[in-house]
């Protein structure tokens, strides 16, 4: 395995009926290694800023603060560009080393809201900003921040999805965040996952310069690029689902691109799989093959191929004996976000009650497991929904904060 990502996997059953089992969840988890500061890679960055009529007063404001706090932390060894947008598009200063940061700084205070949302423009512009520059083993990062609706440009999401895609195969990660009650969640969740970033909600406009600090301390520690995993099932064996990730089929199983590793960052996933009847004993019914760039060692490339073994058994004591209580709770966490996906579609079409009878089903059956399993996480995941339902208006922020919390669940991180 990598020195720079460990890999450790957790069956949700140790022993399957020699009849085979339809259902068998496979838990994969990948932890960065820490990073000195001194082995860090440099960044080449595009801060993408909406500059539109509703970012007037603070959100531009707190905007203003949080870009020139990214441009102090950043040195001469990182390029920096920023590109701002309303209906136009225009790249406020090239990329450059951050060496004249009082000059980047002065620049930065000049900027004035005016105009429509041509969010795609500004994507595009970062996008190209980042890849014209002529430099190797840096990390490649656009940062998109917009508190309104596409209304100019491409506006359609599954095309913006494939041109997001395009550019991260190229080698950019975009991350995106929403401010305020206005923006587009599903537009910004879906670039940020095609870009193989993270998409924040950012609930208060007085967080902004937290959650760049936040993104940006992850940038300053990135050990691994490019972090790859393909899951090539044995014989009979059927994947039927990958939860958190988008899968790609491959001619042997699929493939999961997991973008940047930050130091001490974990990122799981959560496989459904089919398991045919076999012999007793163990069998290995999959490998898993990795591959990224390790960033701490001049980005070096690295693979691994690990192999998932189940055994077979008509013993009736061991078959009935109990599941993996962490892989239980994954599961559980991420079939909360799937109820959090239907309850919103019930709410956007009005069907409140019904909403909310889901939501609350769910939370019973989460409080069970956690009293069942002692688990703190699922009790705290359980009350924080038990809150928002308490007094129920289903607003756009509730929306958000809705959306947000689906979006965390299903790839497992734990609440800040």
């Amino acid at each position: 395995m990598s020195k720079s990502v460990s890999f450790t996997h957790a069956l949700q059953y140790p022993y399957v009926p020699t009849t085979g089992k339809d259902s068998l969840y496979l838990l994969l988890e990948l932890t960065a290694d820490d990073v000195k500061e001194s082995n860090r890679s440099p960044i080449n960055l595009s801060v993408v800023l909406d500059r539109s009529g509703s970012m007037t007063g603070k959100p531009l404001e707190y905007c203003k603060e949080a870009s020139k706090f990214v441009v102090n932390q950043l040195s001469d060894q990182d390029l920096m560009n920023m590109v701002v947008f309303d209906g136009e598009v225009d790249t406020l200063f090239d990329a450059q080393p951050v060496t004249h940061k009082d000059g980047l700084k002065t620049t930065i205070d000049a900027i004035e809201t005016r105009g429509i949302t041509n969010l795609s423009g500004g994507l595009i512009q970062g996008c190209q900003n980042v890849l014209q520059q002529p430099v190797d083993d840096y990390v490649n990062r656009v940062l998109l921040l917009s508190d309104g609706v596409a209304n100019a440009g491409i506006t359609d999401i599954d095309q913006l999805k494939y041109i997001t895609e395009d550019y991260n195969t190229a080698g950019a990660v975009m991350t995106t965040m929403g401010v305020s009650e206005h923006f587009d969640e599903e537009l910004l969740e879906t670039i940020a996952d095609a870009g193989k970033g993270t998409f924040y909600f950012i609930d208060k406009v007085e967080a902004i310069p937290d959650i760049f600090a936040k993104e940006l301390e992850g940038l300053l520690s990135v050990v691994s690029q490019n972090v790859t995993l393909t899951l090539n099932p044995a014989e009979g064996v059927s994947i039927k689902s990958v939860l958190g990730y988008e899968a790609r089929e491959t001619a042997g199983g699929v493939e999961i691109k997991l973008g940047d590793f930050y130091a001490k960052e974990m990122k799981s996933l959560l496989i459904e799989c089919a398991v045919p009847p076999g012999r007793e004993g163990e069998a290995e019914v999959m490998q898993v093959a990795g591959s990224l760039i390790d960033v701490t060692e001049r980005a070096k490339p690295q693979s691994f191929v690990h192999p998932v073994s189940v055994i077979y058994t008509k013993d009736l004591e061991k078959l009935t004996q109990s599941s993996d209580p962490e892989v239980d709770k994954q599961v559980q966490i991420t079939k909360s976000a799937q109820t959090l996906e239907q309850a919103l579609q019930l709410f956007d079409e009005g069907d409140f009650e019904e909403g909310k009878n889901l939501l609350y089903s769910n939370i019973s059956h989460m409080e069970d497991m956690a009293n069942e399993l002692g688990d703190e996480e699922l009790l705290v995941e359980s009350a924080v929904m038990k809150e928002k339902l308490a007094d129920f208006d289903y607003s756009k922020q509730t929306r958000k904060e809705l959306h947000a919390e689906k979006y965390r669940q299903m790839k497992r991180r734990k609440r800040d």
